[in-house]
């Protein structure tokens, strides 16, 4: 699996409200909600001076009121780039593994779990339910909402229920025959009772059946609970990236 062509297609099935083209930088902002969709990443090669194209995200990302930030993949040679960033106080973060799945080899993935259920209605109140999962803050769910109301490709809103009451969410994103796992969240309180990787297992089945090739997600390497779960599914990872954020 070419590493370029899931970072494409992760950057499409997690789109920004504004994407920017810049010397083969690609800037993007959304209200400052993520970090993967309010960051440059550098992903093909330019002819500008490096320390003169650093100036000038931090110009733009000044103008749009954001604290600059650099999310940088292992599979391309940034380390004159990661060098210079740290040179002017930029901070590494959140180390992350883009993992992958063949799931040619996986069939249909099926489960006897008579409380999955996939919420095919509509985005919104799958969108409740994340936010209260995973307490994210009210502010942020309008620009979430408009995230995803950007999204092209087949999309997949899942929620686990147990006893009527939603315990676990995710989605799924497939295009090209790529299918994309996010926000992965299980309430607090239920954790540690497999409900995760039954989740998992749904939105696996729902990318086998649209036909997708490969699935892929990308997790922070510090999050061991979500890393023991993913190996458990058989993904392994493909590459990393980590983010360079201004410290000043």
């Amino acid at each position: 699996m070419n590493p370029q062509h899931i970072e494409e297609a992760s950057l499409n099935a997690w789109p920004a409200l504004q994407t920017n083209f810049y010397d083969g930088w690609l800037l993007r902002t959304a209200n400052q909600y993520t970090k993967r969709a309010n960051s440059a990443t550098p992903l093909y090669g330019g002819t500008l001076p490096l320390d003169e194209k650093i100036k000038r995200v931090e110009a733009f990302y000044r103008q749009e009121r954001q604290r600059p930030i650099f999310r940088l993949p292992s599979f391309l040679d940034l380390r004159e780039l990661d060098g210079r960033l740290a040179h002017f106080t930029y901070k590494k973060a959140d180390l992350t593994s883009v993992q992958t799945l063949d799931l040619s080899y996986c069939g249909a993935i099926q489960s006897d779990r008579a409380y999955i259920m996939p919420d095919y209605s509509g985005m919104e109140s799958w969108l409740g339910s994340f936010h209260q999962l995973s307490g994210s803050h009210r502010p942020d769910a309008e620009t979430h909402q408009q995230l995803l109301e950007n999204i092209r490709g087949n999309t997949c809103y899942m929620v686990l229920m147990v006893d009527g009451d939603v315990v676990a969410c995710g989605m799924a994103v497939e295009s090209g025959g790529l299918a994309g796992i996010f926000d992965i969240v299980t309430d607090p309180v239920h954790r540690r009772k497999g409900y995760g990787f039954e989740l998992m297992e749904a939105l696996l089945n729902w990318a086998v059946n649209t036909h997708a090739h490969h699935a892929y997600l990308q997790v922070i390497r510090s999050n061991k609970a979500a890393m023991s779960l993913y190996k458990k599914l058989r993904f392994t990872e493909l590459y990393r990236y980590w983010y360079r954020i201004l410290d000043k």
